[in-house]
């Protein structure tokens, strides 16, 4: 179903102040959509129709992807240029239709901020990480960027900005990892301070081995020292209210070890749950996996026994991985698979992944998880 209103209609109808993004009160179960960045920011996105939509499923929870630090879903006074928009918030008029559900109970509104820089590579490429063959990232920051550097400084700055301006439930930041572009000499240098070692560990050839413990410790810290100045400059917001804003991480997964995750990408979940709320793990099936085997990455979670309330399992809807085709969508079948297998095991939040791509077949398909009875008696 395409959600949209004209153009003539948004600009005739003002929007209301500010509604409440965190409620006093959490729901017991955080059955949550994620809003993409394109769909909120465009002009014609109907937000009435989705949240009718997000009461048939029993969403619980919505998330809106705010933008990066280089382009952004409102005008961010210390950098005006990056708004998609200028004078006009988008976060706004999403959140003041989607803030309460059907029955009047208010919905928890997060913020999502991703990590990668594009333009900012593009403008100024010596703040891409490095690959071991000299290759620079087109999207991500060096790791000395993310922990000395202006980028990492800016996030830190915008987390604290979105805090401030909204005070959402949560801060969700996403896109953040380093595995293959963290070798540049700014990093070497980092890694020797930081880890007292004197070169990269190596094969027995004499090869950088890139998934050296040592190196991939290195990137945990860096990673969990970015969250954690993050978690400091909420807990200063609006003199200290910011403290009761939850700082999540998107994180990726080890399917064979899921309790320890996947360190290959800085993603310990040991060392970044000393600096974070929450992690959201992707548990991603694509065309590739049984959905089945989320409830196993949700047993090995409980059976190392870990705090399960700090989870969110974010099922998405893509059928192609990373390079894939980003418009084609897994069927409602597996989507309802997938969902019942992440709800299992003690998790108490459950993510589907993005809303651009649920179709009428699959929206259905959730309301058949999540809100049962009304789907019953809308068949009576």
């Amino acid at each position: 179903m395409v959600l949209t209103l004209t153009a003539t209609l948004l600009i005739a109808r003002p929007w209301e102040e500010l509604p409440t993004l965190r409620p006093d009160e959490r729901p017991d179960q955080l059955r949550s959509l994620s809003v993409d960045f394109d769909t909120l920011v465009d002009p014609t996105t109907n937000w009435r129709a989705i949240d009718d939509r997000l009461d048939q499923v029993g969403a619980t929870a919505v998330d809106l992807n705010a933008g990066r630090v280089e382009f952004t879903a409102f005008d961010w006074d210390e950098h005006p240029d990056a708004a998609a928009q200028p004078g006009f918030d988008h976060i706004k008029r999403a959140a003041s239709a989607l803030s309460q559900t059907a029955d009047g109970a208010p919905r928890p509104i997060a913020l999502i901020v991703d990590a990668y820089v594009p333009s900012w590579i593009e403008e100024e490429p010596e703040v891409a990480g490095v690959s071991v063959d000299g290759a620079r990232s087109p999207y991500q920051a060096s790791a000395s960027q993310l922990a000395e550097g202006e980028v990492g400084d800016r996030l830190v700055d915008y987390v604290a900005a979105l805090g401030a301006r909204y005070e959402p439930s949560q801060i969700a930041v996403t896109e953040l990892f380093l595995n293959r572009y963290t070798f540049g000499d700014e990093d070497f240098a980092l890694f020797r301070e930081m880890t007292g070692e004197q070169d990269w560990p190596r094969t027995r050839d004499g090869q950088i081995d890139e998934d050296g413990a040592t190196l991939t410790a290195w990137r945990a810290e860096v990673l969990a020292g970015l969250m954690g100045r993050m978690r400091a400059a909420l807990d200063e917001v609006d003199g200290g209210r910011g403290a009761q804003i939850e700082l999540a991480m998107d994180v990726r997964l080890d399917w064979e070890n899921p309790a320890v995750g996947s360190l290959g990408s800085g993603h310990d979940y040991s060392v970044l749950l000393e600096a974070v709320d929450r992690l959201v793990l992707w548990a991603y099936v694509y065309e590739t996996r049984d959905p089945a085997e989320i409830e196993e990455v949700t047993a090995g979670l409980e059976a190392a026994g870990l705090d399960m309330s700090r989870f969110t399992i974010s099922v998405g809807l893509w059928v192609k991985g990373p390079g894939g085709n980003v418009e084609e969508a897994i069927t409602p079948a597996r989507l309802v698979d997938s969902v019942r297998a992440a709800q299992t095991h003690g998790i108490t939040s459950v993510n589907v992944t993005p809303l651009r791509l649920m179709s009428d077949a699959a929206w259905s398909a959730l309301a058949s998880v999540w809100a049962p009875e009304a789907e019953d008696a809308g068949s009576d």
